[in-house]
C-alpha cells in the first residue's frame, strides 16, 4: 500500500486546494453569477451523496445486490413528482429569511420556540451518528491503504474532526446573517462533488469493462458463483417499499440537505438545473454500485471489508493513480457531508437554544460588534461541538452498530417531515397536534430503534413483524401522523398559528381576523421607526439596519403608508430582518422584550406574541349581538343547564315578554310554563307542554313545528342543538306567509270550478253539433239521389234524337246541304 506520510501529504495538500477555492470563492463571488452559479449549485446538492453512497452501498451490493437502490429512488422519485412542495418551500424560506428546518417549522405554527428546541433536538440526534460514520470512512480509508498503522484510529478521527471543524469555522462562520449565502463553501461543495463523482465512475468503468468484459460478465460469472447466490436475490418488495418511503420522508429534512437546497440558494431559477442534474449524479452511483460490489466479493473475497471494495480494487489491479483517486473522491464524500451539517447544526443551536437563553439572562443593550463577535464565537464553539460530540459517537459505538446506525438514524429524521407536509398542505394542522406527533415519534424511535441499537437491551420488538429496523421506522412514523392528526382535530389554533398558516398557505386571512390584527396592530404607535432601526442596528449592524429601513422607507413612500401603516410594517419588516440574524422565534423573543420597556402593556402588542384573541373575541361578539339584533326572527340561546344565555329585541316582542322576565341564566322552563299559561302553546294541560319542550332539550334533538296562536299569528319554531351544549331556538313569524298562501288555495279552487263550468258548455256544444252534421248528411244523400234520376230523365231522349240523327246521315239520298246540316244537328247533340 502507501506509506503514511504519502498519505498525509496527499490529504493535505487536498485540503489546502478545499481552502483555496473556498477562499477563491468568496474573494471572486461577484463573478459566480448565472449559468455558473445555477451550475454550482445543482453539484452541491450531491451533498446528499455521502461516503455511504461512494463506500457502503457496494458493501450493500456485495451482501443483497438491490438493497442500496431505495438510497436513490426516493430522492430521484421525489424530484420528479413532489417539485412543487420543493418550490413552495423554497418561496417560503425566501421570503420569510427562515434559516433551517427548526425556523420554517417554528415560523408555520405560531413561532413557537418549544417547537423549533424539539426540531432542532431531533435534528442533532438524527445527524450525529451520520457524521460520525462520515469520520470513520476517513479513518478507515487510511488505515486500509497504509503500510503500517502507525496512528491510532482514536488519533486520525480526532485530526479529521478538527481540521473539518476548522474548514467549518473559517469559511462558513463567517457573517451573523445565515441568510448571506457562502459562495465559497458552496464552490468547495461543487468541487468535492466532481470529484466524487468522477472517482466512483472512473473505478466502475476500469473494473467493469478493463478487469472485466461488461457488467454483464460480473452478473454471469456472480451466477455462477455459489456463495453470491443469496446476495443475487430479488429482496421482499416491501422493505423495500418502506425504506423508499423512509429515505423520500428524511430527504427533505436532512440538515444538510434543507441547507444546500434552501439556504444557499440564491436565485429560484437556479433550482430547476438541480431537478434534472442530480437525478444523473444518482444514477451513475446506482449503476455502478452493484458491478463493484460483486467484483468485489469475486476478486478479493472475505479478505477486506465490503465498504473498501472501491478503494482496494484499483490497488488489487496495479493502480496506483487510480487508487489515490478513489481515496480523495472518498474523503470528498465524506467531508462535505460533515462541513454543512456542523454549520447547520450550529445555525440551529445558536438561534434555537444558546441565543434565546442568553437573550433572557442579559436584557441590557449590546453594541453591534460586541453582539456579533459574541455571536460568531458562539456559532464556532457549537460547530466544534457538534463536532467533538460526533467524534465521541465515532469514538464509542463499535464500528458494526455505527454502520447501521446511519440507516436508522434517517427514521429520526423522518419524524420532521408529516409536520412539513402539514405546514403547507393541511390548514387544520396545530402546534399541539405537530408538538405531539413529533414528540411521540421521536420517543418511539429512541425507545424501540436507537437504544437497541447501542446495545443498551434487546429490542422489543424482535420477535414481530416490526423485527428491521425499517419496520420499526415506519411504526413510529405512522403513530407520528396519526397522533398530529387526532390531537389537531380535536383542538384549536391560536390566533398567531392561523395567520402564519394563511401566510404558509397562501390563503387570504378571515375579514374578521384582519380586522382584529388591525385593531391590535393600531396599538403600537408608542414605538416609532427610530426605535427599531436602533433596535435592529444592534443585532445586524448599522450599515445593513440603515440600508433596510432606507428601503423600508422607500417602500412606504411608494404604497403610501398612513402613520399607523407605516408603524405596524415597520414592526413586521424589525421582525424580518432580525430572523435573518437569529431566527425567527428569537427575533420575535428580542421584539417582545424591547417592546415590553415601554409604557403600554405587552398585550397590546397584539398577534406577534399571540394576545390578539381577546380583540378577536370582541370583535366576533359585537359582529354577533349586531346580527342577532338586526334579523327579524326571534332568537334565544340556552345553554346546557337549560338556561337562557342570550336573546335578542324580536324574541321579547315576539312572545310580549314584560321587561323584568328575561335575564341571563332564567331557567327555561319557567319562560315555558309562562307561555303555555297565557295559551301560546295550545290547548291541554300546561305541565304536559312545558315537559314536552324540556325533554327535547335535554335530549338535544333537532324539532321543527308550527303554532296557529289566539291572535291568529302563525309562528314557526326551529330548534337545533349547539356542538359545545345549549340549545338555539328561532321563531319566524310566518302570518303574512300563511295567509298568502290561503288566498292563493282559494284562487286556485275558484279557477277549478270556473273551468269545470266551461268544459261543460263545450260538451253540450259539441253534441248538439254532432246531430247537426247527421242532419247534413242525410240531405245531402238525399240531393244526390234526385240529381241522378234527373240526369236519367234528360239524358234518354238526347241520346234517342242521336242515334236518329246517324241513322239519317248514312243514306245515301241526302244531298250535300241536307249532309251538313244533319252533321250539324249531331255536333249539338
Amino acid at each position: 500500500m502507501f506509506a503514511n506520510w504519502q498519505l498525509m501529504l496527499l490529504s493535505f495538500f487536498y485540503i489546502a486546494l478545499l481552502f483555496l477555492i473556498a477562499f477563491l470563492g468568496d474573494k471572486y463571488r461577484h463573478l459566480i453569477q448565472g449559468k455558473r452559479q445555477a451550475l454550482i449549485y445543482a453539484f452541491a446538492v450531491s451533498v446528499y451523496c455521502t461516503s455511504w453512497s461512494f463506500l457502503g452501498t457496494t458493501g450493500q451490493a456485495a451482501t443483497s445486490v438491490y438493497s442500496y437502490l431505495p438510497i436513490y429512488l426516493g430522492p430521484i422519485l421525489l424530484l420528479f413528482f413532489a417539485w412543487p412542495f420543493l418550490q413552495r418551500i423554497i418561496q417560503t424560506s425566501i421570503n420569510f429569511n427562515l434559516t433551517s428546518i427548526a425556523d420554517l417549522l417554528a415560523a408555520r405554527f405560531g413561532k413557537s420556540h418549544a417547537l423549533a428546541i424539539l426540531v432542532t433536538m431531533v435534528s442533532l440526534l438524527g445527524t450525529m451518528p451520520y457524521i460520525a460514520l462520515q469520520i470513520k470512512a476517513i479513518v478507515y480509508s487510511f488505515q486500509q491503504l497504509q503500510i503500517e498503522q502507525v496512528f491510532m484510529p482514536w488519533q486520525l478521527g480526532l485530526v479529521t474532526s478538527c481540521v473539518l471543524a476548522g474548514f467549518s469555522m473559517l469559511f462558513g462562520i463567517r457573517n451573523i446573517d445565515v441568510t448571506e449565502r457562502h459562495p465559497g463553501i458552496m464552490l468547495a461543495i461543487a468541487f468535492e462533488a466532481l470529484v466524487k463523482i468522477i472517482a466512483f465512475a472512473s473505478v466502475g468503468i476500469f473494473i467493469c469493462y478493463f478487469v472485466f468484459d461488461s457488467p454483464q460478465d460480473i452478473w454471469q460469472q456472480a451466477s455462477a458463483n455459489a456463495e453470491l447466490a443469496s446476495a443475487l436475490q430479488f429482496p421482499d418488495l416491501s422493505a423495500m417499499f418502506g425504506m423508499i418511503i423512509i429515505v423520500m420522508a428524511a430527504f427533505f429534512v436532512l440538515p444538510r440537505q434543507f441547507h444546500v437546497m434552501i439556504v444557499e440558494l440564491r436565485d429560484e431559477q437556479d433550482a430547476w438545473l438541480s431537478r434534472r442534474i442530480f437525478p444523473l449524479y444518482l444514477l451513475v452511483f446506482a449503476f455502478f454500485s452493484a458491478p463493484l460490489g460483486l467484483a468485489g466479493y469475486l476478486l478479493l473475497g472475505n479478505s477486506v471489508p465490503a465498504d473498501m471494495y472501491v478503494l482496494v480494487l484499483p490497488w488489487y489491479q496495479d493502480q496506483t493513480w487510480l487508487t489515490l483517486f478513489a481515496f480523495l473522491g472518498a474523503i470528498s464524500a465524506a467531508s462535505s457531508m460533515v462541513i454543512v451539517s456542523t454549520i447547520a447544526l450550529s445555525t440551529m443551536l445558536s438561534n434555537e437554544i444558546v441565543f434565546p437563553f442568553l437573550f433572557k439572562k442579559n436584557k441590557h443593550p449590546t453594541q453591534y460588534d460586541a453582539f456579533r463577535l459574541k455571536l460568531l464565537n458562539i456559532r464556532k464553539i457549537l460547530v466544534l461541538f457538534v463536532s467533538l460530540l460526533s467524534y465521541l459517537v465515532f469514538l464509542f459505538i463499535p464500528p458494526t452498530a455505527l454502520a447501521s446506525l446511519g440507516a436508522t438514524a434517517l427514521g429520526a429524521l423522518a419524524q420532521l417531515t408529516p409536520a412539513l407536509v402539514a405546514a403547507f398542505y393541511w390548514r387544520r394542522a396545530t402546534l399541539k397536534g405537530v408538538f405531539t406527533g413529533i414528540s411521540i415519534g421521536f420517543s418511539l424511535w429512541t425507545l424501540l430503534n436507537f437504544l437497541p441499537q447501542l446495545g443498551f437491551y434487546q429490542g422489543p420488538l424482535v420477535e414481530t413483524i416490526f423485527a428491521s429496523s425499517t419496520a420499526i421506522n415506519l411504526l413510529c412514523l405512522s403513530v407520528n401522523v396519526v397522533v398530529m392528526v387526532l390531537i389537531s382535530l380535536v383542538t384549536r389554533s391560536s390566533i398567531q398559528e392561523r395567520i402564519q398558516g394563511a401566510l404558509f398557505l397562501k390563503r387570504q386571512l378571515p375579514q374578521s381576523l384582519v380586522e382584529s390584527k388591525r385593531k391590535a396592530k393600531s396599538k403600537r404607535l408608542a414605538i416609532s421607526v427610530d426605535e427599531l432601526l436602533l433596535l435592529t442596528a444592534q443585532f445586524v449592524g448599522d450599515d445593513k439596519a440603515s440600508k433596510s429601513f432606507q428601503a423600508f422607507e422607500q417602500v412606504a413612500i411608494t404604497l403610501e403608508y398612513t402613520v399607523k401603516e407605516k408603524a405596524e410594517y415597520a414592526l413586521e419588516h424589525t421582525e424580518k430582518v432580525l430572523s435573518s440574524v437569529m431566527g425567527s422565534s428569537s427575533a420575535r423573543l428580542v421584539l417582545n422584550s424591547a417592546l415590553d420597556g415601554h409604557d403600554f402593556a405587552l398585550d397590546e402588542l397584539a398577534t406577534l406574541v399571540g394576545n390578539a384573541s381577546s380583540h378577536r373575541q370582541e370583535f366576533s361578539q359585537n359582529l354577533l349581538k349586531s346580527a342577532i339584533e338586526n334579523t327579524r326572527d326571534g332568537i334565544s340561546i340556552v345553554n346546557d343547564e337549560l338556561e337562557l344565555v342570550a336573546w335578542n329585541k324580536q324574541y321579547a316582542i315576539l312572545f310580549n315578554y314584560p321587561d323584568n322576565i328575561l335575564r341571563v341564566g332564567c331557567p327555561i322552563e319557567s319562560l315555558i310554563r309562562f307561555n303555555a299559561e297565557r295559551g301560546l302553546c295550545g290547548g291541554g294541560d300546561i305541565e304536559a307542554h312545558v315537559k314536552k319542550r324540556i325533554d327535547f332539550l335535554r335530549l338535544r334533538q333537532s324539532h321543527n313545528s308550527e303554532r296557529l296562536r289566539e291572535d291568529g299569528k302563525v309562528i314557526r319554531i326551529e330548534g337545533n342543538p349547539l356542538p359545545d351544549g345549549g340549545f338555539l331556538m328561532v321563531f319566524s313569524d310566518i302570518t303574512a306567509f300563511r295567509q298568502a298562501e290561503r288566498v292563493l288555495k282559494e284562487a286556485n279552487q275558484d279557477l277549478e270550478t270556473r273551468v269545470a263550468e266551461r268544459t261543460k258548455k263545450l260538451e253540450k256544444a259539441n253534441k248538439e253539433l254532432a246531430k247537426a252534421r247527421v242532419v247534413a248528411d242525410e240531405a245531402l244523400s238525399k240531393k244526390s239521389h234526385f240529381l241522378q234520376v234527373c240526369s236519367h230523365d234528360l239524358l234518354q231522349p238526347l241520346e234517342a234524337a242521336r242515334l236518329f240523327t246517324s241513322a239519317l246521315a248514312s243514306q245515301s239520298t241526302l244531298n250535300e246541304n241536307q249532309q251538313r246540316q244533319v252533321s250539324s244537328i249531331d255536333l249539338s247533340l
